[in-house]
């Protein structure tokens, strides 16, 4: 066989050889966004749990304030009750301070309805913490071992691209120009073996 067809199918395999490498290398950043996509939205669901958990804090702290100045209300209504002088305003301040108490009544109820809520949410905050954690950790293995294995393939490709130069400089010009020309238009394949059937 003629020797410059067997350094022409050497290249070949070389070419192939770096071109799977690349390839791999350069997959290497899109597996790791995919990986931190991951985390970010298991990031973005606690911290919505969180938001909402604030929002029903606020809401709860709101109703007590609610309740305390009613409870104001009702006795500063009070107060006036020595000073009255007629039966019709002693019962309208009565009346006045019963509808404050239904208020109250109705606003307390609430307030633990809310504390239910709250209770339940607050009791799923951790796990998500130690779900996001988890996530995390994985990640950073996950993301080391892409580091190495993109370090691992590129001192592969410095051992392998000397190794092509010197298979390619053993070539005729001609034929080298020739067979990279037809490499690239072929998307990888130059040389192939013809067979019987």
């Amino acid at each position: 066989m003629n020797p410059q067809l067997l350094t022409l199918i050497e290249l070949q395999k070389i070419d192939n050889e770096i071109a799977e490498l690349e390839r791999g290398k350069a997959a290497i950043p899109q597996q790791v966004e995919s990986g931190r996509t991951g985390i970010e939205e298991k990031q973005i669901h606690l911290k919505e749990a969180e938001d909402n958990l604030l929002v029903l804090q606020k809401k709860r702290k709101d109703l007590e304030m609610d309740i305390a100045a009613e409870n104001d209300h009702i006795a500063k209504t009070k107060t006036k009750l020595p000073a009255v002088k007629t039966n019709k305003e002693y019962s309208a301040i009565l009346a006045e301070v019963e509808t404050v108490k239904q208020k109250i009544l109705v606003l307390e109820d609430q307030e633990l309805e809310l504390m239910e809520i709250l209770e339940k949410k607050e009791e799923e905050i951790p796990p998500l913490k130690a779900n996001c954690k988890e996530a995390e950790e994985n990640f950073n293995i996950y993301k080391l071992k892409k580091e190495a294995e993109a370090e691992r393939t590129e001192k592969e490709l410095e051992v392998i691209r000397p190794k092509r130069s010197q298979v390619a400089s053993s070539l005729e010009e001609k034929l080298l120009a020739h067979y990279t020309k037809v490499f690239n238009a072929r998307e990888g394949v130059a040389v192939v073996s013809i067979r019987e059937n």
